[in-house]
């Protein structure tokens, strides 16, 4: 095999596999939130919400966001409590990591773009400030 061949494979390659985290993850997720107070499930009307949309939901419970590369904002109001808000950052996927090793910085790229390659936390435990 000459270079030239070894070379078109290459990048036929890297070109199969940049974006995978765009072709195996989804641009949302199911966050699973818990708030709890002197290890205590505490229940809460919360909202969740980051720049690419804003979604409310019960704590304890389950919430699908729309995944992005900033944080997912949570703010919750517990009965008889003042109103509290806490942030989850959005941190790299298994296969957007690989995604870097593999294709590099444009298939990172690809990914990043189309919200697939970064995730937030699949469970956010919260203690209630109040409890501290």
């Amino acid at each position: 095999m000459n270079s030239l061949s070894k070379l078109a494979l290459a990048m036929t390659l890297v070109g199969v596999l940049s974006g995978c985290a765009s072709m195996l993850d989804e641009d949302s997720q199911d966050v699973a939130v818990n708030i709890q107070c002197y290890d205590k499930p505490v229940r809460a009307q919360c909202v969740a919400e980051n720049a690419r949309g804003r979604w409310t939901f019960k704590a304890p419970g389950n919430v699908q966001v729309k995944n992005d590369y900033g944080d997912l904002e949570i703010t919750c109001k517990v009965n008889y409590f003042p109103q509290f808000t806490v942030n989850a950052p959005a941190l790299p996927s298994w296969n957007f990591a690989g995604n870097v090793l593999v294709g590099g910085l444009v298939g990172a790229a690809y990914d990043l773009h189309n919200n697939t390659g970064l995730k937030y936390p699949e469970t956010i435990n919260i203690t209630s400030p109040t409890c501290k």
